[in-house]
């Protein structure tokens, strides 16, 4: 059976937030969101994606990510 690769979409995000937990602490965060442009990765008309559809929506994520509160890890843990 063949292994087939699709090429992956990836946009990088990074934030910088003032930890939730209380401490006051600068945290930096970065993450990799990523799509594949493949023909079962469809769109809402049953089309496949294009790469501007795909990045429109991993901005959209990524603003989401950016907004969300971050709590270090001594916070968490304590």
């Amino acid at each position: 059976m063949p292994t087939y690769r699709f090429q992956e979409v990836p946009l990088y995000a990074k934030k910088s937030v003032t930890c939730a937990g209380g401490c006051g602490k600068t945290l930096r965060r970065q993450k990799k969101f990523a799509q594949t442009l493949n023909p079962f990765n469809k769109g809402a008309d049953g089309r496949p994606k294009t790469t501007r559809q795909i990045h429109a929506e991993l901005s959209e994520k990524a603003k989401q990510w950016q907004v969300a509160p971050e709590t270090c890890d001594s916070c968490f843990h304590a």
